[in-house]
């Protein structure tokens, strides 16, 4: 047997639905399974149900201490890092030879006949992000963002039964549940970083370098989309275009290739614009309410309250002290704790910063460049250096030793 699986939760609905009947109705026979990751009410999981694809629940896949884990890790965290666990489930439980693993938002063009093919004698297939070397011309992504982010992007890995497939799951899983920090600063990045130590650690990982694979806005220096005579895509005149990652859209926004690269334009990209308005309304089109409005769960204590990013990094770094405690519980030890030490700030979600709102400028910042030019002269040198290199330690939440020494 062979399938396909992606994970979402419920806000991602429509993107599960989009992606399962295009990859469906290019592999009539084929299964399909959506892990839906939430805390849900017995009553929220009828919201799933008459789907094309299978619903999975998270609570269904064996996941260790899923509590502790869903107060670990963010939503995006939590989406990434249970893959090789779900993996590892269908593969068990339905008995699949071959399994493949794509995004929400990817959308399946064709039949993913080159990753089968590589799955006959592979254990393993990835896609690097890009296959030739980008200009460096001040644009991004750049070739550094991929040292950043990983070499392959995990929003494809096609694996094949047996038992090296088990020990690389295995690995993965373990160092995913553990440590799959999105946390650039100690060289993390949630599921996919991991990956990048795969093809030297075990035997039979295939990199896969076909232009039709995982076509997205990282590669787009190297791929030229064309449609052909039958109303199918072909990419650089010849490849069929088996999947496009439309990572980073705004289906709301039709101008909008992807929030994460100002490299290209879709106003400078006519081959796209077609493809990229079609899924739009393709993604738009199934849009449901009834499930995209079921809460997440693992982003309030049971009060009500936010957590927020820093009192889960320091869950993370103390979680042996409240044992077996739910963390969520808002009358538990660490709900207690982390109000008393302000690590969280009330049922409001607070409004999320990005680097682009820092202003170089602004008086506040004006007034730590004060500071450190005093500490410069008071430290000199050698010692201010110091300093700096322990202020990029505590920069990371989970380093905030001030907190854990409580």
């Amino acid at each position: 047997m062979i399938a396909a699986c992606t994970i979402v939760s419920p806000n991602y609905i429509a993107y599960a639905r989009t992606l399962s009947a295009s990859y469906l109705a290019q592999h009539p026979g084929h299964s399909f399974y959506v892990l839906i990751v939430a805390d849900l009410e017995p009553h929220d999981r009828r919201a799933f149900e008459g789907e094309a694809f299978t619903p999975v629940m998270l609570s269904e896949i064996g996941l260790e201490d899923l509590r502790a884990q869903g107060m670990k890790y963010d939503i995006l965290e939590l989406n990434t890092n249970v893959k090789p666990t779900f993996m590892k489930y269908l593969l068990k439980k339905f008995e699949l030879e071959k399994l493949v693993y794509l995004d929400p938002d990817i959308f399946v063009y064709s039949r993913l006949t080159p990753v089968f093919e590589a799955l006959e004698t592979a254990n393993a297939v990835l896609t690097p992000h890009i296959t030739s070397p980008l200009l460096e011309d001040g644009k991004r992504p750049n070739e550094q963002d991929y040292l950043y982010n990983g070499t392959y992007n995990l929003g494809f890995i096609g694996v094949r039964r047996g038992e090296e497939t088990n020990r690389i799951l295995s690995w993965w899983e373990r160092r995913c549940l553990d440590s799959g920090f999105s946390e650039g600063r100690t060289g993390l990045f949630v599921d996919q970083k991991w990956m990048n130590l795969a093809p030297g650690l075990f035997n039979g990982v295939s990199i896969l370098k076909h232009p039709g694979c995982n076509m997205a806005y990282w590669n787009l220096h190297e791929r030229i989309l064309n449609q052909t005579a039958e109303g199918g895509y072909v990419v650089n005149a010849d490849a069929p275009l088996c999947f496009f990652h439309f990572s980073g859209i705004e289906v709301t926004d039709p101008g909008m290739l992807s929030k994460n690269t100002d490299r290209f334009r879709l106003a400078d990209r006519p081959d796209l614009q077609t493809i990229f308005a079609e899924y739009k309304a393709a993604v738009v089109k199934v849009k449901n309410s009834a499930a995209e409005d079921i809460p997440y769960g693992f982003d309030r204590f049971s009060d009500g309250t936010v957590v927020t990013r820093l009192a889960r990094r320091i869950y993370s770094m103390q979680q042996i002290q409240w044992g077996i405690q739910d963390p969520f519980n808002a009358a538990g030890g660490f709900a207690l704790f982390a109000k008393r030490l302000g690590l969280v700030a009330g049922k409001e979600p607070p409004k999320k910063a990005t680097w682009r709102e820092f202003r170089p400028n602004d008086r506040k910042v004006e007034m730590v460049h004060r500071c450190l030019k005093m500490a410069l002269r008071v430290l000199g040198p050698n010692r201010y250096e110091l300093l700096m290199r322990y202020l990029a330690h505590i920069a990371v939440l989970r380093h905030q030793n001030v907190f854990l020494k409580d």
